[in-house]
């Protein structure tokens, strides 16, 4: 972030919300398997981690949960019963649990002046989600209202192709360096974003990463910088 910015593009998950760690709970507890609850607000990033590594394809979460489970103590020899367990709830409603301090961010970098804007990897719901959860909507209404919420799944493809992003950037109509996203993937959000011009920032809060590019460990960080 070594200049100005005109609007930032959200990412959803590990920057808004992170899957709902009772549902998360649940499902490893109908399977008897034991973990470590306390370790669930890393197991996020730590999963995100394994993606960035094994540069996984964005609606595959073999990866994900192979990182989530190894971070919260799952034994290895339960791991593939625990991954059936979790990919079939990892579905865009359980990704629901504020990431701290995130919805305050939200309303401070909106009174700040700074145009906002939502691109996510979904499945074509994630607009509907962020509104019914009064986080932001398109125009006017309970939550922050931002420009546009682009979703990889009704743009029918994933970050970090460039087409999601440029989704965003022809609502927005500012030159692609005046928008900054951030995003907790180095893959999709760092590499997609830097690669069609916009500036990026990785909320990486337990800093895990210790690549060249910008990092953040909350999303108010942003206001200061």
């Amino acid at each position: 972030m070594a200049h100005g910015f005109d609007a930032v593009s959200l990412d959803v998950g590990g920057v808004l919300v992170v899957p709902d760690h009772g549902v998360l709970a649940s499902a490893l507890d109908g399977m008897g398997i034991r973990y470590q609850r306390d370790r669930f607000g890393v197991g996020h990033y730590e999963a995100m981690a394994a993606v960035d590594r094994a540069a996984s394809h964005p609606e595959d979460f073999t990866d994900y949960l192979a990182g989530f489970l190894a971070a919260v103590g799952v034994a290895d020899v339960e791991r593939a019963r625990a991954h059936d367990a979790l990919v079939e709830v990892l579905r865009t409603p359980v990704w629901c649990q504020p990431v701290p301090g995130s919805r305050d961010a939200v309303r401070a970098i909106a009174a700040a002046g700074v145009r906002l804007a939502v691109t996510s990897n979904s499945d074509g719901t994630v607009e509907d989600h962020l509104a019914r959860h009064e986080w932001v909507q398109v125009g006017p209404g309970p939550g922050v209202p931002v420009e546009v919420v682009t979703d990889s799944g009704l743009v029918g493809v994933g970050k970090p192709d460039a087409r999601v992003f440029h989704a965003t950037i022809a609502v927005l109509g500012l030159p692609a360096d005046r928008i900054l996203h951030i995003g907790d993937s180095v893959v999709y959000d760092v590499d997609g974003a830097t690669a069609v011009g916009m500036q990026a920032v990785h909320m990486d809060p337990y800093r895990l990463c210790d690549g060249d590019h910008p990092h953040v460990s909350a999303l108010a960080d942003i206001l200061s910088r």
